[in-house]
């Protein structure tokens, strides 16, 4: 006959003496540094971003414009000598800008007198005053 086998109650039969694994507070504290960094690194990357955007926009919108309006200027036919400036109706798409155009009669070569139309954008980007000029050469008639 065998002989009865003797239990011990124990109630944590799977405790083991090594620490159960964790973070400790000096790990966690470097980590949040490190993402502090991270994030606040990426923020500025992207609001300066952002800026370059809008400022590229509003310089080629008015490059766009101006190379437009030069194109025109190219086709007439009554090029006379003047000097305009105005700026554009708050319910234009180019509100906020400001031009110029100059029309003046050059000489390069002695003999051939051509006229230069310079057009001349301005605008308020930020707290920097942006500005854009351009010009062609059309025949004097």
């Amino acid at each position: 006959m065998p002989l009865p086998v003797r239990v011990r109650w124990n109630p944590q039969p799977h405790r083991t003496t090594a620490p159960c694994p964790a973070f400790t507070l000096l790990e966690v504290l470097v980590a949040m540094t490190l993402l502090s960094i991270t994030l606040l690194t990426m923020y500025q990357v992207f609001s300066s971003n952002m800026l370059l955007v809008r400022s590229n926009r509003s310089t080629w919108k008015a490059m766009v414009y101006v190379n437009n309006e030069l194109m025109r200027w190219e086709r007439r036919t009554d090029t006379n000598v003047s000097f305009a400036q105005g700026s554009f109706e708050p319910n234009d798409p180019m509100a906020g800008y400001e031009w110029k155009r100059e029309i003046k009669d050059q000489e390069p070569i002695p003999g051939v007198r051509v006229r230069r139309v310079e057009l001349i954008l301005n605008w308020q980007d930020g707290i920097a005053r942006r500005e854009y000029r351009s010009h062609i050469y059309v025949q004097a008639r």
